[in-house]
């Protein structure tokens, strides 16, 4: 990584050198593991907004709210 000078750093200190000296490509080429995570993370995005617009639609947080709402009490309270 360059500095302001043109020099080459010996050792990227900050989180955005070693982000820039990362080997992408190599760890692409060479990691199963890396390929496996960046296709099934592209294939289930879709899967995964599908859930969260269910899980917060209003009707659904109106729901939990009540729910939450009849565990307030103190520990005097009579139960519910």
């Amino acid at each position: 990584m360059v500095v302001g000078a043109g020099r080459l750093m010996k050792y990227p200190y900050s989180i955005t050198g070693k982000l820039a000296l990362f080997p992408y490509r190599w760890h692409w080429k060479n990691g199963r593991f890396v390929r496996f995570l960046g296709y099934t993370l592209v294939g289930v995005l879709p899967l995964i907004f599908k859930i969260h617009s269910a899980v917060h639609n209003p009707g659904n947080v109106r729901q939990w709210e009540e729910i939450r709402k009849k565990r307030l009490h103190t520990h005097f309270d009579p139960v519910h």
